[in-house]
């Protein structure tokens, strides 16, 4: 299939999954999910939105969704109102909760090293910065993420592990979504190579990982290393008859957000938990 026709019906199947139809605002730089709410940003108007969507940031917990890419890793294209409905489904069932859907500026080099998935961790960082100035610690803070952002978020549990407290990605494309080449490839071989052992580091912070049987884009045999993870709970699923064909795009189903939600909700506690026995012990 041509890649740019690919292309179009990644896009359009992303839109009609999306649960909500905000207003669009050209280069946005990301948006709030809160409760029902849905409210795209220009970065001008960060802090003023971060404000007024987190009220009460001590009791907060955040999560920063990573999006995917979509033109084999350069250039960059954002869809803010495509967060997948299981995440969309735990802060309409609990209060306290946000989702910031960041619209990644990043763009890849030429080198396998240079690629968009490492250059995010710093951004995820600074972002993750800005939150902690607002009130909201690393402990109440997670990372989503599909895809070519589910790449990033891994990249990220290695690079920076103390700045958030877990992650649940899906599909993991290690930056290159959409090219339906295998790791094996000559051309993706060394994308691959440095990606997998980047991820092999991030031991530090327990993390839940989907991947889906039939997936194409990201098929789940190039997880078979993070078996050997012990901080990696890898679930490979069969996706079920919900409506989607394409199986990368598993997350956005009824089926998935039904049956997945409250697992990750209750691995979203258990990190909190665990956060907190740890600052009382250090204090006792």
């Amino acid at each position: 299939m041509p890649r740019i026709l690919l292309l179009f019906i990644v896009a359009t199947f992303l839109s009609a999954c999306q649960t909500t139809k905000p207003d669009k605002i050209e280069d946005p730089y990301g948006a709030f999910a809160v409760g029902d709410s849905f409210t795209p940003i220009r970065d001008a108007d960060f802090s003023k939105e971060m404000k007024r969507n987190i009220p009460n940031p001590e009791s907060t917990i955040l999560f920063i969704y990573n999006h995917g890419t979509s033109n084999g890793g350069h250039g960059q294209k954002c869809y803010p109102e495509s967060i997948p409905s299981y995440a969309r489904a735990i802060v309409r069932q609990h209060d306290n909760t946000v989702i910031f859907y960041l619209c990644s500026q990043q763009v890849s080099g030429k080198k396998p090293g240079e690629a968009r998935y490492f250059k995010r961790s710093v951004e995820l960082e600074l972002l993750l910065e800005r939150f902690k100035r607002h009130g909201i610690t690393s402990d109440r803070a997670f990372l989503l993420g599909h895809s070519g952002g589910a790449s990033t978020t891994l990249v990220a549990a290695a690079d920076i592990p103390n700045s958030f407290n877990g992650f649940i990605v899906s599909a993991p494309g290690y930056g290159y979504a959409y090219t339906g080449e295998s790791k094996e490839s000559d051309d993706l071989a060394p994308y691959y190579q440095i990606w997998k052992s980047t991820v092999e580091q991030a031991t530090e912070k327990p993390g839940m990982v989907y991947s889906f049987k039939g997936d194409k884009i990201a098929p789940p045999e190039d997880l078979d290393f993070m078996k050997e993870m012990s901080n990696i709970t890898l679930f490979v699923q069969t996706p079920e008859d919900c409506g989607i064909s394409d199986f990368h795009g598993y997350p956005w189903s009824r089926c998935f957000r039904e049956k997945e939600t409250p697992k990750i909700w209750q691995y979203i506690q258990q990190r909190i938990s665990a956060a907190q026995n740890q600052v009382s012990n250090n204090t006792n």
